[in-house]
């Protein structure tokens, strides 16, 4: 993967390795720069669920171990009952873990909230890398009672079959055209890889709804041309919209650039081509501008 139009930062976790020949100093190091996630009375909990991981998550991991934390901050992965060698990572990095059997986003993010123990939850992935400043910037704003959820936004990584440059131009016109269709309903913009809360009033509102379908966000299903799951609903955006209709504030987006996550172009290049991909959702996306709620089914705002 060229390195042109990409920050510096990324180049530390972008490194080479197999799951099953892992250097001994490699998890020496990581183990040792994520141990600062061990805390007694944490006040904010990164929770991520994972689901056959093994080829991303000590990338996801090593930049998570880069946060600047002003505040103690616990790490909580949960794993949703993957086959292949995520939890054996996971112990070997010494991060604290529990298993969730049932499949699907929704019941490994509700494990993941009832497990937690921090003031603040701030949702990430196991395939995404995070700025620095990430956790700061997404939970900082949430110390204003009058808003209920932060979400960021995101940039796709380059694989082989793609370019930054060309990337660059599909995220600035998917957000533009995701702003304007959901302009009324910004917890359709939420993704569930870039979003925080306070757990107190995800906890009273019921939790994430575990009717959700399997993955994914209305925003990011829509974008990969996938149709969201027949309750229309999706667990990040339902949860954000369950906190604005019980009274608890507004969804608020972060413009902080140390609130945009890197994540894999692997389900956006799924048809094959950038261009096809780029084609398929733009089109998708704005179809959708009469009818601004059309891709989420019966959900109502």
């Amino acid at each position: 993967m060229s390195n042109l139009l990409l920050p510096n930062w990324l180049s530390k976790h972008l490194f080479v390795y197999r799951p099953d020949t892992i250097a001994a100093e490699q998890l020496h190091d990581l183990r040792k720069r994520l141990a600062k996630f061990n805390v007694d009375k944490p006040e904010i909990s990164i929770v991520i669920p994972a689901y056959n991981e093994e080829a991303n998550l000590l990338h996801t991991l090593s930049s998570l171990a880069d946060q600047h934390l002003s505040r103690p901050t616990e790490l909580l992965v949960v794993n949703n009952n993957s086959a292949d060698r995520t939890q054996e990572l996971l112990d070997q990095c010494g991060v604290r873990s529990i298993i969730e059997r049932r499949p699907g986003v929704a019941f490994a993010r509700q494990a993941g909230l009832e497990a937690a123990r921090g003031i603040y939850m701030a949702n990430a992935d196991a395939d995404c890398l995070y700025p620095a400043g990430w956790v700061e910037a997404l939970t900082k704003p949430l110390h204003d009672p009058a808003i209920a959820c932060t979400y960021g936004l995101y940039a796709f990584l380059p694989s082989q079959n793609s370019s930054r440059l060309a990337l660059m131009g599909y995220e600035k016109i998917a957000q533009l055209v995701n702003s304007v269709r959901n302009r009324d309903k910004t917890f359709m913009n939420v993704y569930g890889f870039n979003f925080a809360f306070r757990r107190a009033d995800a906890l009273a509102v019921g939790g994430f709804a575990l009717d959700s379908g399997r993955e994914g966000s209305v925003a990011e299903l829509v974008a990969a041309g996938i149709k969201p799951p027949p309750s229309g609903k999706c667990e990040d955006g339902w949860m954000s919209l369950s906190l604005q209709q019980e009274g608890k504030g507004r969804t608020f987006r972060v413009t902080d650039p140390a609130a945009r996550v890197w994540t894999s172009d692997r389900r956006l290049l799924a048809d094959g081509s950038l261009g096809k991909a780029f084609i398929t959702r733009v089109w998708q996306a704005v179809r959708g501008l009469a009818s601004p709620f059309s891709a989420s089914g019966s959900t109502s705002s």
